[in-house]
């Protein structure tokens, strides 16, 4: 049987003017920017469209193995991960507020064959409405190598590193941003932590999102938890599960939730009431850190009392012979 281990890499943003590529990939794709790129060359489309005017997003992919290579490449939608970071690869996620979607707007995924050492250009077509759209869509083109992997000569088995690169694509039709909104969805709680999801309802992406979270027992206002965590980012309409993991027991009962959140000047105040059916357990103390015992000296002072006894054996069998 074959077994397949996968080793997926997944790149945001770029340095301007250089191809994206990661060691051991064997492969790069470089955008190449058209002259309605806004913001200058970031390494990554930034776009400002026409509304019903067709834009094409031409990126140069290159194989630099000595194998020939398969490739898909897509476009792909952004979204929120749970982990508060904005992600890029194929998904399904949709939040209620998104109207308008990079995949929706845009051609089918192209697959092809590099030869060793070959490039090629491939273009994609995406088409905004006639009406125009207000703030930002924001996607991908997601490019996945698909080369089979090659099976290892008597071992049963194939092992493979399979690599995915990715350049943004950001689309406005004006250069005027409208601002973030952030509401508190839902909130759910579970014997291990409570569950709270938020959306950013607006067509913004931002970042440096702060988030104070404090959990109290519904008409008191003493705090039984609170948790903090900064340098967040949002993609436009989307949403993400928000996970608070309480360092306490807590009994079950009626509890409120309530998030401070911020970014720049940007500040929202969100509250939502939940119960908790069952008690939640207090998450376990990190493990203290035991620090590996410390063997070189003892084995440094074991050579030196070796060569010491062999020292005296040669010495005292040279004594006895002279």
């Amino acid at each position: 049987m074959k077994r397949w281990w996968w080793l997926i890499l997944l790149l945001g943003l770029f340095w301007p003017g250089q191809p994206v590529a990661a060691e051991g990939a064997g492969f790069t794709v470089t955008p190449d920017l058209p002259a309605n790129q806004i913001g200058g060359d970031t390494g990554w489309f930034n776009l400002l469209v026409k509304p019903g005017e067709t834009q094409t997003l031409t990126v140069t992919v290159a194989n630099q193995s000595d194998q020939d290579k398969q490739l898909k490449l897509e476009l792909t939608n952004a979204f929120t991960q749970d982990n508060g970071q904005v992600g890029y690869a194929p998904n399904q996620k949709k939040a209620a507020s998104a109207k308008l979607q990079l995949t929706a707007i845009g051609s089918k995924p192209i697959s092809l064959i590099l030869a060793a050492h070959q490039g090629r250009k491939v273009t994609f077509q995406v088409k905004p409405p006639a009406e125009g759209f207000s703030g930002q869509i924001l996607g991908a083109v997601y490019v996945r190598d698909e080369t089979p992997p090659a099976e290892a000569s008597g071992s049963g088995f194939a092992v493979t590193n399979a690599f995915a690169m990715v350049v943004a694509v950001q689309l406005q039709t004006s250069e005027k941003l409208v601002p973030p909104a952030v509401q508190l969805d839902a909130v759910k709680a579970t014997t291990e932590h409570i569950q709270a999801t938020l959306q950013n309802t607006a067509p913004r992406l931002f970042g440096k999102l702060t988030l104070q979270a404090k959990v109290l027992p519904v008409g008191q206002k003493t705090a039984v938890y609170t948790q903090k965590n900064t340098d967040y980012a949002m993609a436009p309409t989307s949403a993400f599960n928000y996970q608070l993991t309480p360092t306490k027991t807590l009994a079950a009962g009626e509890y409120q939730l309530v998030i401070d959140a911020s970014a720049g000047n940007y500040k929202w105040h969100l509250t939502k009431n939940f119960t908790l059916k069952q008690v939640i357990a207090a998450a376990p103390a990190p493990a203290p850190k035991v620090n590996p015992p410390v063997w070189w000296p003892w084995a440094v002072a074991l050579v030196a009392v070796l060569l010491l006894g062999i020292g005296l054996g040669w010495w005292r069998g040279r004594k006895q012979r002279g």
